[in-house]
């Protein structure tokens, strides 16, 4: 199989619709590293699931920088 050092693969979807088994099936299958999404770390998500609305986009951009730094 070729080397795609800097491609990869997100995997967006609600809670519950499957991404870590989807994920985890891919990692298996192509031999990739997979990096999952630190949840538990997400100051914010106990906000969001009170107030989706307020919170959506600070749960976002914790997400987003966290990827950042964990990709870079």
């Amino acid at each position: 199989m070729p080397s795609f050092p800097h491609n990869f693969i997100a995997i967006e979807g609600n809670i519950g619709a499957g991404k870590t088994t989807l994920s985890k099936m891919i990692e298996e299958d192509f031999g990739c590293r997979l990096i999952l999404e630190q949840f538990t770390d997400n100051p914010f998500l106990p906000f969001f699931y009170e107030n989706p609305e307020r919170y959506a986009f600070p749960v976002e951009l914790f997400f987003m920088t966290d990827r950042k730094s964990t990709t870079s």
